[in-house]
């Protein structure tokens, strides 16, 4: 910058430009069944720059027992750590940080007993990823950081699941989540004893799970295979220790790593100055995966990728702040999909949003992402008809908790199909009970949802531009109707009747005055 022949005003203007062009810092943060990762990274507008990092071995997954319930003390180990972590992004505005959970949130049946805590720690909303969800992040932060590849198979072996995928440039064409991993796999190796016996047990189980979905990759004739993991960088770690630095792993490398091991014979022994203490006592089943991974996608050359989950995350953050939510594109293509009668779908959106603005003060919900449950709902509601007319609303909440679906979380999915399976007839708040967001909300979204359907049940674009809906309280709607709009639809109100009854049972109010 410079201020020659300038005057006071032009300086003072260049610096204020020069302020606006300051970078802006986001943080991702990923909660993983072996390792938690926090990335910071400054975003000026085109590309991402990291600026630092933290990992902490928090092995979140040794503490899932047979019945997947989650220990307090693997629970403590976690909330320690993110304390450690708000410290660190602790002046990053909470919209530009996005904070994921894997394998084991989404296993543990009582997730909720780290989800709430940690959420009040980081003071953000923890979305735990479905594994179909996990690979395309993954695929995301590899492909934009190397965006020259063509077709290319990416691999990530985490703590408790292995993500493979397939993609062309920056589009994922196949996504596979198996529950493998360098710490739930430790149990072929008990009391941390390397023999070739326990190699074979762990590479066989393993490759037994790769083989149901290898057939789609094998096919395939992808250009390159990146390896984006920390369990594939210690692999490539302890190869250019041992003296092969040629930018990739091939399978003999892998056999030799696996006979130095089993010279080591347990893990305490191993000796790689390459690898830290906490990756020693998961290196050997890394490396068994990895194996299995080479043998069965018949693997020849494998690259470190630079990017991960972070900075997938991170990626779609951005996206996400720039107005480019990939969720609604999700939502349009299932309506797409399942041949939904987009017409009416939007007729029903109308409606609730002309509900939802009158009403979303008083019943506090006036937040973003209920607003998007409620179009997600309006758009999405009738794609069970695709099954059938009988049960609709539990084919199409089927669909939605079930189904593949770009962007959105697992809890997202589970409170989207709740609201979506109450859209008509008998109402089950008991669904609500056990959902992440507030049961009141999810709640209140349904009675507008089911007044917006009502209120179109004839498909013929009904006005509803006159009607002022008016809550009292969480329970309580009146709806005022003018006469001569009352007269011409009969209909309408003998539904609204039905729905008045339905509600009561709930001791929901739902009244209106004609005037």
């Amino acid at each position: 910058m410079t201020f020659e022949g300038l005057t006071e005003e032009a300086i003072k203007e260049q610096f204020e430009s020069a302020e606006q062009a300051q970078p802006v810092q986001y943080a991702a943060i990923d909660l993983g069944s072996n390792s938690f990762h926090l990335a910071i990274a400054e975003y000026d507008g085109h590309s991402f720059r990291v600026i630092g990092r933290l990992k902490e071995k928090v092995q979140l997954a040794n503490g899932l027992d047979e019945n997947d319930i989650l220990s307090q003390e693997a629970i403590e180990r976690g909330l320690n750590c993110l304390k450690l972590f708000q410290e660190r992004i602790k002046n990053i505005p909470a919209k530009f940080t996005k904070v994921v959970a894997t394998y084991t949130l989404r296993e543990a049946k009582n997730a909720k007993a780290f989800v709430e805590p940690a959420e009040m720690i980081l003071n953000n909303p923890i979305e735990i990823l479905p594994g179909k969800e996990e690979a395309r992040l993954i695929y995301d932060g590899v492909s934009h950081y190397h965006p020259d590849i063509e077709t290319a198979l990416v691999v990530d072996i985490g703590g408790g699941s292995t993500e493979i995928i397939l993609g062309d440039k920056f589009e994922p064409i196949n996504l596979d989540s198996l529950s493998i991993g360098c710490v739930t796999y430790q149990r072929y190796f008990p009391n941390g004893e390397i023999s070739d016996k326990n190699f074979k047990q762990a590479i066989l189980a393993a490759a037994a799970e790769i083989s149901r979905i290898e057939k789609r990759y094998l096919s395939s004739s992808w250009k390159h295979c990146l390896g984006s993991s920390g369990s594939i960088e210690a692999v490539y770690k302890v190869l250019v220790e041992l003296g092969f630095d040629e930018g990739f792993i091939r399978p003999e490398h892998l056999l030799l790593i696996k006979d130095k091991l089993l010279e080591m014979g347990h893990i305490d022994r191993i000796n790689f100055s390459s690898l830290s203490l906490s990756r020693q006592n998961t290196f050997a089943v890394g490396l068994a995966i990895l194996i299995a991974l080479f043998q069965e996608l018949n693997i020849d050359k494998m690259y470190v990728a630079n990017g991960s989950l972070r900075e997938g995350i991170l990626i779609e953050l951005a996206e996400e702040l720039k107005g480019n939510d990939n969720r609604h594109h999700t939502a349009l293509s299932l309506m797409s999909r399942f041949n939904v009668d987009q017409e009416y779908a939007i007729q029903v959106k109308n409606a609730a949003q002309h509900i939802f603005d009158q009403v979303a003060d008083i019943w506090e919900i006036n937040n973003p992402i209920y607003k998007n449950y409620l179009d997600w709902a309006c758009l999405l509601h009738e794609i069970g008809l695709s099954i059938s007319f009988s049960k609709l609303r539990l084919h199409s909440a089927y669909i939605v908790q079930y189904g593949d679906m770009p962007g959105f979380s697992q809890q997202t999915k589970e409170s989207l199909a709740a609201i979506i399976a109450n859209q008509r007839k008998k109402l089950y708040p008991e669904q609500f009970e056990s959902k992440y967001d507030p049961e009141s909300a999810l709640l209140a979204i349904t009675q507008i949802l089911r007044l917006a359907i009502l209120l179109n049940i004839k498909r013929d674009h009904v006005d509803i531009s006159e009607l002022k809906f008016e809550a009292i309280g969480c329970n309580q709607l009146t709806i005022r109707i003018p006469q001569q709009w009352a007269y011409k639809h009969q209909l309408l109100l003998a539904e609204l009747s039905k729905e008045k009854a339905y509600l009561e049972y709930h001791k929901i109010s739902l009244g209106w005055t004609i005037e």
